[in-house]
C-alpha cells in the first residue's frame, strides 16, 4: 500500500484551523487572567466545602460540561446536567426548539437541584435562548454562585430570545469570554464560513480552570477526589468516588 505524502503547501492549508485556533487561545486566557483566578479559586472552596460542580450547556455548548464530566484525571464532584431534551444526540432540529421552550430550566434544577455550598458553569456562545437564560435566572434566585462561559461578541450582536430580554452574560457573578466570532465559525473560503471556536477554546478553559483548582488544594492540603483512567493497569478509586456522590449526582 502506498503512503500519499502531501505537498508543503497542502500541509499548510490542512493546518489553517489548527494555527488559525492557536493565535485565539493565548488572548483569550491572558484577557481574563483575573476572572479565572475568581473562579479556580471558587472551585478550590467547593472541593473544599464538599460541594458539587454543576455545569449546563445546550446544543454543542453541552460538549463542554461534557469534557468536566466522569473523565480520566477529571474532578468526580462534578454534575453534568446532561439532559437528553437539550442535546444533539435527541435530534439536531428537535435540541434547537427545546433550548428556546420556556420552563424547561426548571424542569431541569428540580432533577439536580444545586444548593448554596455549590456552584454552576452554564455555557452557551449566544447566551440568549430561554433555557440559558431561565437556567442563570434560577442560579440568582437561589443563590448559586454562576459562572457563564460565552462569546461576548456574538451575543452582543444578537438580541435575547427570552421574556426577559436578559443574555447569560447579564445574569452570571462571572463572565469567561470564549473569544469566538459572531457565529462561531472562524474560517472563510469564499463564500464558505467553517472551523468553529467556541468548543476548542470553551475546553481549554474549563481544564485550565481544573488544573489550577487542584493545585491550589494541593496547597493547602485539600483532598481533591480525582478519576483516573480505568484503562490502564494502575489502581483506582473511582468507584469509591462514584459511590461517594452518586445521591448527588443523578448522571452517576
Amino acid at each position: 500500500m502506498s503512503v500519499i505524502i502531501p505537498h508543503k503547501e497542502n500541509y499548510q492549508m490542512i493546518t489553517d484551523y489548527f494555527q488559525t485556533s492557536l493565535t485565539s487561545i493565548n488572548p483569550v486566557l491572558e484577557s481574563q487572567e483575573t476572572n479565572l483566578a475568581h473562579v479556580a479559586e471558587q472551585m478550590a472552596k467547593t472541593i473544599a466545602n464538599d460541594g458539587i460542580i454543576y455545569a449546563f450547556g445546550t446544543g454543542h455548548s453541552h460538549m463542554i460540561p461534557m469534557e468536566l464530566f466522569g473523565r480520566a484525571g477529571g474532578l468526580a464532584n462534578v454534575c453534568a446536567m446532561l439532559d437528553e431534551t437539550v442535546l444533539n444526540g435527541g435530534g439536531a432540529r428537535r435540541s434547537s426548539k427545546m433550548e428556546r421552550l420556556s420552563g424547561l430550566a426548571d424542569i431541569i434544577w428540580e432533577n439536580t437541584p444545586p444548593g448554596p455550598k455549590d456552584m454552576i458553569f452554564i455555557v452557551s456562545n449566544s447566551g440568549r435562548n430561554a433555557a440559558i437564560v431561565e437556567m442563570a435566572l434560577k442560579a440568582q434566585k437561589e443563590g448559586v454562585f454562576c459562572v457563564a462561559i460565552t462569546s461576548l461578541t456574538q451575543s452582543k450582536a444578537n438580541v435575547s430570545l427570552h421574556s426577559s430580554g436578559k443574555k447569560l452574560y447579564e445574569l452570571a457573578d462571572v463572565v469567561l469570554d470564549n473569544g469566538a466570532p459572531d457565529g462561531d465559525a472562524q474560517m472563510q473560503y469564499g463564500e464558505y464560513f467553517t472551523g468553529p471556536l467556541s468548543t476548542l477554546t470553551g475546553v481549554i478553559i474549563v481544564n485550565s480552570l481544573v488544573c489550577e483548582a487542584v493545585r491550589l488544594c494541593q496547597q493547602r492540603n485539600i483532598p481533591v477526589p480525582l478519576f483516573r483512567s480505568q484503562n490502564t493497569e494502575k489502581q483506582t478509586n473511582n468507584e469509591e468516588l462514584f459511590e461517594r456522590f452518586s445521591t448527588r449526582n443523578p448522571y452517576f
